[in-house]
């Protein structure tokens, strides 16, 4: 059996999804077994996690799909693990040896509990079966699989161990499964053979979401979410057992909107009914009271809730039982239930009555007062006008610092607690406020009908405004706030004016509106006192509005005063993301990291996710820039799971810009493409959707050398995003469109457009918008014929990066540089500033453009013995050929013989077309061929 015909067979196993490559590896296994080499191999997962299907289907394949290769198997099992060599018996029953003859001369098996065995007894075992397998393997492959190895008798695990440590050079996969929490159940010696680097050990990771739709797709028929698919994750660890549990039993429904929590499986509610029936008193107590408590279950709340005096023997025995574990760490420790969805099994069997009288044992045993008010609140099913107002004031504190989550939960009780209607509808709308507020889009977009439904007020358009921004609908949040403002009463309600002007603050930076952002702010802080959210919320993004109608030294200075306004909570959150934003801009990367990375977490001090993502889009955005590649991949893949769990379009292109410019950077095409679609946005959304999408797009072009279509993408910016005297622009596009008209020859556009550029009227030159602008005209005046000004052009770009640390920067201006200087034909210097390029895109990564600097250095036909070769095919047809071939006929070759078109190939060798098939025609003369594929299969004959 191949690995080919393995992948080939799971592909049609939809069971499997997203353990292709485990296939894949067992596969390449058993080849090298079948060659004659001893492979043992365990598959490592928590229950759940599908070890038991994967080795199942791999066993089945095995039986039917491959010939020669014979499969013995045993099973763990808790019950028969007390009898002795119950394992060793399943082996030696197992077909082909179901025969009598398979004991013959063999030792006797014992009957009964286990007894332990001589050692002279466990070698007599294990030389039966290790001659049972050696005369199987002369016949073919052998595979021994055992299934919950932890779960085996130790006598046979001794044998089974024995056996496999001793036999050599024979066709044997021995193939287990393992939970590492049970790990502790394996004799020592045992498990140190079964960790150790005699055997392949693999671990069944989690689902991704996207794996997670694969499974509702192919499986259920479910079309599920990115969001939806993250939840999923989320409430199940990725594990496969509960995520096909809950697409089975739940309705479809269930997965097109939000969801706070997802219920047991029917499977989980069973396995904890049991438990609990047979266990303690004490077990279920505690049981109980975790469930109430959630994550504040520490051993000193467990057991003022629980009542029960000796917590530590009701945990060992919850312990054993595997339903529940003490987790200590540094920061405090906590009673927790070891498979996810068990504590909503165990609260949902609690009857009304007890739950009652938990939840107000809880409330005296927290400390934090959110968590007091939230298990009074669950202590009271009816209306309760004293504990609404209680939640309000709470609410009221913790908005003066942020915490938007906090105010949510809040207001939303009290709502339901309030007895008189007006007051309900009025915490409803602000509890939705909140959520948006804190970045919970999508729970705050479930709640957009039951808005709807609210009679007209300016609090409900504003909330309607506010919602329709973060959701990246740009018309509706316009008519929103417009109706929100004309019937607001700034005299009357300050505060709610205020609020309505800042919802506009936001509004005009997603819409990278200058004039707009600094008009509603000012507006906004002029109705309320400093220190208050819409005074800092507004002063936060104030600055952004400066820059962006080109006040850059008044836009500096109103951060310095954010700053001395923010107390040291939630709200510094706000100005810490926007004075990094401005930083970045300003090239003090270094201070926009630092600012990013403290306004991301949200753990400890509250504050809005909303401005978590923003931060953590900029910053994996300031990584990039700073060359600290892994750390920006790392920063996406982290961000990306908040981002879509929330919901916030708004945001969504500008992480995904960077990533899809990472990944095109470093040749993973499939990756780039994912996030490229991911970034994209419908016309007329917001500004700040806009560009970067289109960033996200150009840059995968640029990558692939496909100018014509990054110019499509980018031409469009110069009317959505001018820079104009009256407006700055904040992405940097512009040098990468002049780049896009000169490698389509369109000269004249762009000495227009550049000329035009540089001509703006600025308050003080940033070094990077002048190393753009300077590579940018070198770049367009070697193009015009102009090497010798270009040259001056391209070293003053790398002059206005000098003590900056900006290596991705760097190296594109010096791959341009090179190229143009090959192209002209100062071959020398050429090379020079190529190898500069290619060694910055090295330590990047990029992959990419390493190769396309090597192409260029071997069309330079200096040092190419000191590069790595990808046109050894083709200098090997040519010496068969006893030819010579020059440097720009050795990279059009490679190209063309790769399936490149004549245009595609000009542009990655920035050379006009005719060029191209000048080299060709002579190329064909000197090998006697007379068409390209001739000349492939001349490259392919080098090979």
């Amino acid at each position: 059996m191949t690995a080919g015909s393995v992948q080939g067979d799971i592909g049609a196993d939809s069971a499997l999804v997203g353990r292709e490559a485990v296939f894949a590896e067992l596969a390449e296994i058993l080849r090298t077994v079948r060659k004659g080499k001893v492979a043992a191999v365990v598959l490592t997962g928590p229950a759940g996690s599908g070890k038991t299907a994967v080795l199942e289907s791999f066993l089945e394949h095995c039986r039917t799909g491959a010939r020669g290769v014979r499969v013995l198997s045993a099973m763990g099992d808790e019950w028969e693990a007390q009898f002795a060599l119950a394992g060793y018996s399943q082996l030696m029953l197992a077909p082909p040896l179901r025969s009598a003859k398979a004991y013959d001369g063999g030792p006797h098996l014992p009957a009964g509990p286990l007894a332990s065995l001589s050692t002279d007894q466990v070698v007599n075992y294990a030389s039966t079966l290790g001659t049972h397998l050696e005369g199987l393997q002369s016949h073919g492959s052998v595979v021994v699989a055992v299934d919950d190895v932890h779960k085996l008798d130790v006598e046979s695990l001794r044998i089974l161990t024995f056996v496999m440590r001793r036999l050599h050079g024979k066709k044997i996969l021995f193939l287990l499964t393992l939970d590492p929490a049970d790990a502790p159940r394996i004799p020592a010696g045992v498990l140190d053979y079964l960790t150790g680097h005699q055997v392949v050990r693999i671990p069944m990771e989690p689902l991704t979401p996207q794996q997670v739709q694969e499974v509702a797709r192919r499986l259920h028929g479910i079309d599920l979410s990115v969001t939806a698919a993250h939840g999923l994750v989320r409430h199940t660890g990725g594990l496969p057992q509960p995520v096909t549990e809950l697409l089975r039993e739940l309705p479809a429904e269930t997965w097109l909107s939000w969801f706070p929590a997802l219920p047991p499986s029917s499977r989980l509610r069973a396995r904890v009914r049991s438990v609990l029936d047979s266990a303690s008193a004490a077990l279920v107590a505690v049981a109980e009271a975790a469930s109430v408590l959630g994550r504040s279950a520490g051993l000193h709340e467990v057991a003022a809730v629980s009542g029960v005096e000796s917590v530590l023997d009701a945990l060992d025995e919850g312990h054993r039982a595997g339903l529940l574990r003490l987790s200590v760490d540094q920061a405090r420790s906590a009673v927790v239930f070891v498979e996810p969805g068990t504590a909503e099994a165990i609260y949902e069997q609690i009857v009304p009555s007890r739950r009652i009288a938990l939840h107000r044992l809880a409330a005296e045993a927290v400390q934090p007062e959110g968590e007091k008010l939230g298990h009074r609140v669950s202590a009271t099913p009816a209306g309760d006008q004293a504990l609404a107002e209680e939640l309000e004031d709470f609410a009221a504190r913790q908005a003066a610092v942020g915490a938007w989550q906090d105010v949510a939960t809040a207001l939303f009780s009290a709502s339901r607690l309030s007895l008189d209607i007006r007051a309900r509808n009025d915490r409803l709308l602000r509890a939705v406020d909140a959520l948006v507020g804190a970045g919970n889009v999508a729970e705050a977009q479930s709640w957009s009908a039951a808005v709807d439904a609210l009679p007209p007020s300016p609090l409900r358009s504003s909330v309607l405004g506010y919602l329709s921004t973060v959701s990246g609908q740009n018309d509706s949040a316009q008519s929103q706030l417009e109706m929100a403002w004309r019937t607001s009463n700034p005299e009357r309600d300050p505060q709610a004016a205020a609020q309505v002007a800042q919802r506009f603050v936001l509004h005009g930076v997603a819409s990278w509106d200058g004039p707009m952002i600094t008009g509603w702010a000012e507006r906004a802080m002029s109705l309320t006192e400093p220190g208050t959210p819409a005074h800092v919320e507004s002063e936060a993004i104030y600055g952004l509005g400066l820059y962006a109608c080109g006040r850059l030294g008044e836009a500096e200075a109103s951060y310095q005063r954010a700053f001395g306004h923010a107390a040291e909570n939630a709200q510094k959150q706000r100005v810490q993301m926007g004075a990094g934003w401005l930083a970045l801009r300003m090239d003090n990367v270094e201070s926009a990291l630092v600012n990013f990375e403290s306004a991301a977490p949200t753990e400890y001090r509250g504050g809005s996710l909303r401005i978590s993502l923003w931060a953590e889009a900029w910053l994996a955005r300031t990584h990039l820039v700073l060359g600290n590649w892994d750390a920006a991949a790392a920063t996406i893949a982290r961000s990306s799971v908040r981002l879509e769990t929330s919901r916030m379009p708004l945001i969504r292109p500008l992480l995904y810009w960077t990533a899809a410019e990472l990944w095109s950077m470093r040749g993973d095409w499939d990756r780039a493409r994912y996030y490229v679609s991911q970034a994209a946005v419908q016309p007329g959304t917001y500004r700040a959707m806009q560009v970067p999408a289109s960033l996200a797009r150009a840059r995968f072009h640029e990558a692939r050398a496909d100018y014509e279509s990054a110019l499509a993408v980018l031409q469009p910016l110069t009317e959505l995003d001018p820079w104009t005297e009256d407006r700055v622009s904040f992405w940097p596009w512009q040098d990468t469109y002049v780049n896009a008209l000169v490698m389509t020859d369109q000269l004249d556009t762009a000495d227009a457009f550049l000329t035009s550029f540089e001509g703006l009227r600025r308050e003080r030159e940033v070094p990077s918008d002048m190393a753009r602008m300077a590579w940018a005209r070198g770049r367009l005046l070697a193009a015009q014929g102009d090497p010798d000004t270009a040259r001056e052009h391209f070293e003053a770009a790398l002059g206005h990066l000098r003590g900056l640390n900006r290596p991705y920067l760097r190296a594109r201006i010096s791959f341009a540089f090179g190229q143009s200087m090959r192209r002209a034909g100062k071959r020398r210097l050429a090379s020079s500033v190529l190898r500069a390029a290619r060694d910055l895109y090295d330590s990047l990564g990029a992959a990419t453009y390493v190769e396309r600097c090597d192409r260029e250095l071997k069309a330079t036909g200096l040092d190419v013995g000191h590069l790595p070769d990808p046109a050894d095919a083709v200098l090997t047809a040519a010496r068969d050929h006893h030819l010579q071939l020059t440097a720009q006929e050795q990279a059009v070759a490679e190209l063309v013989a790769g399936g490149a078109t004549n245009k595609e190939a000009a542009r990655a060798l920035f050379v006009a077309e005719k060029t191209v098939q000048y080299h060709l025609t002579r190329l064909y003369r000197k090998m006697g061929i007379r068409s390209r594929s001739e000349l492939a299969a001349a490259f392919r004959a080098g090979d």
